[in-house]
This record gives structure tokens, sequence and C-alpha cells, in this order.
């Protein structure tokens, strides 16, 4: 049971003489924030004063007290040291729901969240509450007393104020992955749930309209008229097994949660040893095959870039196919880190994914195929390479890795950018041409004179200076953690592709941002491979949503998904 927090104003002295002091009380946190990132006890209590007392009530532990500055450092140092001897970070993060103020003293409550990050695993989380006396000394404020104890995820997220400082915060997967799924509505819409790692998106299928939500609280969310919008046009509310959609205060939908599927946490290992912590959707009705999504580029948990891989999963296994996400590596439950991995690595971790579902006889699966958008198109041709005879099936979603390279695809991608962005024809051929020679150095090092006399000559154009890759100088070729490093920049899929004959099909869309669809599917096409499948669908993006040109592509504008999109690929799975 949660205890509460009181502080008896009567111990608490407000006899300080009156002090002045132009600094906001809320930098007194932001300080301790910056002690916790850099493990420094000495800094940390000295944002004490020098009588403070500090109260550890946890339930799970037995209260203790420390007094003073010099005990509360040294409780302090030897925290942080563990953490350190185990090679780990802590980010701490604070939410003061009131504050009052007493003479000349403060009185605050509130919460914080303590997330502790562990290299090549999931990271550990942990909530609690606080309640402390700010006092002013050596004309600044400090703690006189602090007093924690612990509270669940819930009561954090409900508290509905602004953090300190203002973070980036994931969603927590133990409570918001209760709320994804299908929801079937009054009005007859089926309703998507899905998530990205920092927010819920809802899909409604009957008008494919795709809606990014912003938290209000745990279980209140708005959403505006484009997919990513800070309006507030209308909101869900999560009540157990429903959600309401609000509009102005008046209900205007109910839906209830409708089963076409179970959803099965899991882990497995890849072949190095790793992991990987994954979901199972497997449909009420099955049909025997089986898909293993995986990621375009970037930290990606199971769920993908805009929750698309989650919506591909609820989408597949209603037709009947049993589906299997999965965490990146050093992404949500995965261990490992997939800043270092190569498309080799990458499709070492897919083909888990198929080793764990071959070992699944329960599900009575026939065929087990890879599937997923962008970047996955190099994983999965990787992952062919390695072993062609245990996937299946393929089936991709605007992938450069179709039938061009790293280079051609982000040389393509510069270009659109640019273009899209007004810079004049020889600013872009400029910027490319320096990309270019960069892309050639990495490959060979005796090109490092080229690249650094070329970038060199573009100093002065400071309006493509952002667009201009490093110099030789700047690179250091020992070091993996770096994209152009990792990746293996000059594969070339399409001599696999030529030999794979398994059924494959390549969706593109036509206003592609990041893929040169037309190009991609012009190269596959001339592979003659009557086992692949291309299709280009018109007014589309890189992940299937509707546009009209492909200079408007940022989520602020659009709206919905093609709706060609999602038929496409349930027509052509049927016929597996």
């Amino acid at each position: 049971m949660t205890k509460t927090l009181i502080f008896i104003l009567s111990i608490i002295s407000i006899t300080c003489g009156a002090q002045t002091i132009d600094e906001n009380p809320d930098a007194l946190y932001y300080k301790f924030t910056k002690a916790y990132d850099e493990l420094n006890s000495i800094k940390l209590a000295n944002l004490y004063i020098e009588d403070a007392e500090v109260l550890n009530l946890y339930d799970h532990s037995k209260p203790n007290s420390m007094k003073g500055r010099i005990e509360i450092e040294n409780y302090f140092a030897k925290f942080f040291k563990s953490i350190q001897d185990n090679n780990q970070r802590i980010q701490l993060t604070f939410k003061i729901e009131n504050r009052s103020k007493v003479g000349n003293i403060i009185l605050d409550n509130g919460y914080y969240f303590l997330q502790t990050i562990r290299p090549n695993l999931p990271s550990y989380f942990s909530y609690g509450k606080f309640s402390t006396v700010l006092e002013i000394e050596d004309g600044m404020w400090k703690f006189k007393t602090d007093a924690t104890t612990n509270t669940d995820f819930i009561e954090y997220e409900n508290a509905s104020v602004k953090t300190i400082p203002d973070r980036y915060e994931l969603l927590y997967p133990p409570y918001y992955d209760n709320l994804l799924g299908t929801y079937l509505a009054e009005s007859n819409d089926l309703i998507v749930i899905g998530r990205s790692q920092s927010r819920l998106y809802a899909f409604f299928e009957k008008t494919n309209e795709y809606r990014g939500l912003n938290k209000v609280n745990a279980t209140t969310w708005e959403f505006g008229n484009t997919i990513i919008s800070n309006e507030k046009t209308k909101t869900i509310k999560f009540v157990g097994n429903n959600l309401e959609i609000y509009d102005g205060g008046k209900i205007v939908n109910k839906a209830s949660r409708k089963y076409f599927y179970t959803n099965e946490k899991v882990t497995y290992k890849n072949a190095k040893g790793i992991k990987l912590g994954g979901t199972m959707f497997i449909p009420k009705k099955p049909n025997g095959k089986a898909i293993v999504l995986t990621h375009g580029s970037g930290p990606q948990d199971r769920n993908g870039y805009a929750s698309i891989i989650r919506l591909l999963a609820d989408v597949f296994s209603r037709e009947g196919i049993t589906v299997l996400t999965y965490d990146k590596q050093g992404v949500g439950e995965s261990e490992g880190n997939s800043d270092y991995a190569s498309f080799s690595d990458l499709a070492t971790d897919a083909l888990a994914g198929i080793d764990y579902l071959i070992t699944r006889k329960d599900l009575a699966l026939s065929k087990i195929g890879l599937g997923g958008s962008s970047q996955a198109g190099w994983i999965i041709a990787k992952a062919i390479e390695q072993r062609s005879k245990d996937v299946g099936f393929v089936l991709t979603i605007g992938a450069a890795g179709s039938g061009i390279t790293v280079i051609e695809q982000n040389i393509y991608n510069t270009a659109i950018s640019m273009q899209c962005r007004a810079y004049s024809k020889p600013q872009i051929d400029y910027a490319i041409t320096q990309q270019k020679y960069f892309f050639d150095y990495l490959i060979d090092q005796t090109k490092a004179s080229k690249l650094d006399n070329f970038t060199a000559s573009l100093a002065q154009d400071t309006l493509i200076r952002d667009w201009l890759f490093p110099t030789s100088n700047q690179i250091d070729l020992t070091n993996k953690n770096q994209w152009f490093m990792a990746l293996e920049i000059d594969f070339d899929p399409l001599s696999i592709w030529s030999k794979y004959q398994k059924p494959t099909f390549m969706l593109f869309s036509e206003h592609d941002d990041s893929t040169p669809s037309k190009v991609v599917k012009s190269k596959v096409d001339g592979l003659k491979n009557k086992q692949i499948k291309t299709v280009l669908i018109p007014n589309a993006q890189h992940i299937g949503l509707n546009t009209t040109d492909v200079c408007k592509n940022e989520f602020t504008e659009l709206t919905t998904f093609n709706k060609e999109f999602f038929e496409v690929m349930k027509s052509w799975l049927k016929g597996l």
C-alpha cells in the first residue's frame, strides 16, 4: 500500500531571515536531475542545506533516514558507485503536482520517474512520490527535508503536469499494451489502437483515417484533423475493454474490444545468444501461414515506426496469418545494441523469429515468411542470402533494399529533401557530389583528398552546410556505432532477388520520398522472376499514407492511408 507522506509544519523552522532570491525553485530539481545524469554525489549533496534530512519510506524496504549533508553525500556516493560498477546510467524525471509557500519555505509534493539504462539489456523503470521542504541557503533554494516513497505508474502518469526536465518520455508497455487491439464501434467501424514508443495511434478502418493521439493522462487521449496535430478536435477515453470518443464533451461513438486474435508475449534467442522480446498475434481462425515482421531504420520496438508494424500485424492476423513482431536489439525487452548491427546481424534476428515459430508445433504452421517496410528490404535479402530455404515467402513495403544500395537510397533521399526545400539545382548537385565522394572514401580510403578538397570548396556556401557529410579526418573508421560504418552501404540485393524462387510481394508508392519507387520497381521487374509480384500504388507515400506530392509527406499534413494499401497485401496473402 502506498504511504501518504505527511509533514507536520510544527517541526519545520520557518524563522529564517528575510532573503531575496531570483532563482525559480524548479531550478533546484533541474540541478538534481543533472547530478543524477552525472552520477555526482558531491553536486547532489550540495543541493541540500547543511542539516537537511532525507527520508526513504518505501514499502519494499525498511524506512531509513539520513541527517546532514555529509551523510547524504555518503549515501548517494554508494548508490552511484553501484550504478557505475554495473556500467549503467540513470535518468530522473520529476512532476511537481502542487506547491505552497509558508513564510520563506516552499512545500512541494509530486512524483518522480527513474529509468535505469543498462548496456545491451532493457531499461529498468521505477516510480515514486515525494514531499520536499525547500529553504534558502547562500541565496539559493535547497532541500531542507526530502521524503520519498514508492507509487505505481498510473499515479505518476495521471499527474498531468509538466515534467522536470522536459523529456521525451517513452510509453510504459506493461500498462499501454493492454489498451492495444481492435475495437468494434457502434457505427460498425473497426478502430485499431496501436502505439509507437512514445504515443498511441488510432486507425479507423472504414474511412482509412489515421491519428496519432496526444496524451492527457493514462486513459484519456486527444487528436486533431491530421495524423500528428496539436489540435484537440476529439477525445478518446479508455474504459475497461471499451473506448469512448468525444467531440466537444459529447460522446459521438463507443466501441468494444473485439478479439480476432490473441496476443502472447514471447522471448527467444538469436544465433549469437542475444535475447529478443516479441509479441505473437495468433488468429482465432488461423490458416497455417505465419510472417515475422522486421523493422525499418532506427531504434524501433515491436510496434514499428508510427505503429506500422503493429497495424500490419493486426490486419494480417485478422486474415488468418500468425504474426510475430519483436523489439530491435537494445530496444524494449531485447538485449544487444542495433547501433552496431549490420544488415547481416539484423537478418540473424529475423531468422531467429522463424526458428522460434518452427518450434511452436502447437500452431501447425505450413509456411513461414518475412515481411517489413523500408530498411527491411536489405535485411530480408540478407536473410535469404544466409538461409533461403527457411524463408517461405516475402512481403516488403517501400523497400529500397528490393533493388538498390544504401548509397543510392541516401542520394535519392537527399535530392528529394533538398528539392522540396527549394534549393537550386547547382546546390543539390554540389551536395550530392560531396556525398558520393564521402561514400567513395568509405569504400576506398585512398580517395580521402578528393572528399576533403571538394568539401573545403563548398565551405562558403552556408545554405548547404547541413547537407554535407563528414570529411576524412572527422570519421573514426574503427567506430561501428555509425550507420555508415555498421551497414553494408554498397550491398546490392538484386542478385539475391533474382535467385529467390518463392512467393514475393513488393509494394511501392508513387510519392515515396525515401525510396525511388519507379526505379526500384523497374529493376526488380527487369529480373523477370515470375515469383516476384510488384505493385505501385498511386497517391501514396513511404508507408502507404495518402498524399498527392512527394514533398507532402509530413504527418502534420496527412490524414489517411491509401485505400489500396492494405487491400492489395491482403489479396496477395490470400493466394499464398
